[in-house]
């Protein structure tokens, strides 16, 4: 059997339009403060545009590095 990946797949009660899936890209675009902002904003709008059914977004850290609790 062979899949197509250009045709929508369900996951639960999500479509997704395509079976291609971007992984999660550590880009490091919510510096200096460590919070999601305007380029994360378009770096996805960007990725999304291009086709992906499925993207992972990348993670952001909690503190500086090196912070102490």
């Amino acid at each position: 059997m062979s899949t197509n990946l250009i045709e929508p797949l369900n996951i639960g009660p999500f479509t997704l339009r395509n079976r291609v899936v971007m992984s999660a890209l550590t880009r490091s675009r919510s510096v200096p403060a460590n919070v999601p902002n305007d380029l994360n904003l378009e770096y996805y709008i960007q990725r999304a545009r291009g086709g992906a059914g499925l993207i992972t977004t990348e993670g952001t850290l909690i503190c500086q590095q090196g912070c102490l609790f």
